[in-house]
């Protein structure tokens, strides 16, 4: 995946170098269509195969989707508020057709074209090897799409752009992630080697995602009756957990909590807090998201590839606020100053 990977981040380096000629040497750049550009078409490579071009209009129905639902996500637990057809839900629904005719228009196409290995090809001979019927065979593909759109596009995209925001905020953090990766790059292209290597970006990537976690709650249905200390949790409530909150936790991190440092990972995980359990910025247990690992590379590759060509500050037209839309992201954008090296 990496040469895919560089070959994306190529693109938006090329389209960042033309901002910057045509604004005199310095361009200020709102990155987040930029970054989500990248990650989208990491994922639709990845996923759609030649076919990619398809999936740059699926994931725009799925964010549509994703904007629609985070208008109504602390409704969820309301009986029956998901099947009355009031504005919002009579628009999410309306999008949630559109994205799966994509879908599965993509999918009539891959079956007539021929294999190719690819994301979808392994869904679809997931769904092969099951006994479901027709119409929960699309239900089955749709479902595994749309979860790679939000688990491997959104998330990265927004820990990525919260990522460049706080570089840009801490120069001296900058500068440092800057020299390893000169150091280890020598001036070529990362590969996997050189990615093991990056040891202060590693460090600064997670201290990103424990401040701004891209998934804020982690959520476990009770199949049995059950007690938390003397909290009784009765059988088929949810019981969710807050991660941001877990992740300031002054207790578990230290008076620091909620400043940006990240030397607290310089031993690891386990050394950054007194409960390593308690980071989760992929989950936790069995379902812990099966991504990270490629999520991780992906981050390193992109932010690699942008310290070494670029330096960057906060614009002033920068507006700070972090909104909940399924995930974490900047409400106004993150508008940066971006200068070529």
């Amino acid at each position: 995946m990496i040469n895919l990977i560089t070959e994306s981040t190529a693109t938006l380096i090329n389209s960042w170098n033309s901002r910057i000629e045509a604004e005199g040497g310095v361009a200020d750049i709102k990155i987040d269509s930029y970054i989500r550009s990248f990650s989208g078409d990491v994922i639709s490579r990845a996923c759609f195969g030649s076919n990619y071009s398809k999936g740059e209009e699926i994931f725009q129905k799925l964010r549509n989707l994703q904007e629609a639902m985070s208008k109504k996500i602390f409704l969820t637990g309301v009986p029956g508020m998901r099947h009355l057809p009031t504005k919002s839900n009579r628009e999410a629904w309306a999008l949630e057709k559109e994205a799966s005719t994509l879908i599965l228009q993509v999918v009539k196409e891959r079956q007539a074209a021929g294999y190719e290995k690819d994301l979808l090809q392994m869904i679809l001979e997931g769904a092969r090897n099951t006994d479901l019927s027709p119409e929960a065979t699309d239900r089955f593909i749709v479902d595994n799409c749309k979860n790679i759109y939000l688990a491997g596009y959104e998330t990265t995209a927004v820990s990525a752009t919260w990522c460049l925001m706080l570089l840009a905020s801490n120069q001296k953090w900058q500068e440092r992630v800057r020299a390893e990766v000169l150091q280890i790059c020598q001036g070529q292209i990362p590969d996997n080697e050189m990615v093991r290597k990056m040891k202060q970006l590693t460090m600064v990537i997670q201290e990103s995602l424990r401040l701004y976690p891209p998934v804020t709650v982690v959520s476990r249905e009770a199949f049995k009756d059950m007690k938390f200390g003397d909290i009784n949790v009765p059988k088929g409530f949810n019981v969710w957990t807050t991660v941001v909150t877990l992740h300031t936790d002054p207790e578990i991190w230290g008076p620091d909590a909620y400043e940006f440092n990240p030397d607290r990972f310089a031993n690891g995980i386990t050394g950054a807090c007194t409960l390593p359990h308690l980071y989760m910025p992929f989950g936790v247990g069995p379902r812990v998201c099966l991504g990270q690992n490629l999520a991780m590379v992906e981050l390193k590759v992109l932010l690699a590839l942008i310290v070494s060509n670029f330096s960057f500050s906060l614009s002033p037209k920068y507006k700070y606020g972090p909104a909940l839309r399924l995930v974490v992201e900047p409400e106004h954008g993150v508008d940066l100053l971006v200068t070529k090296l």
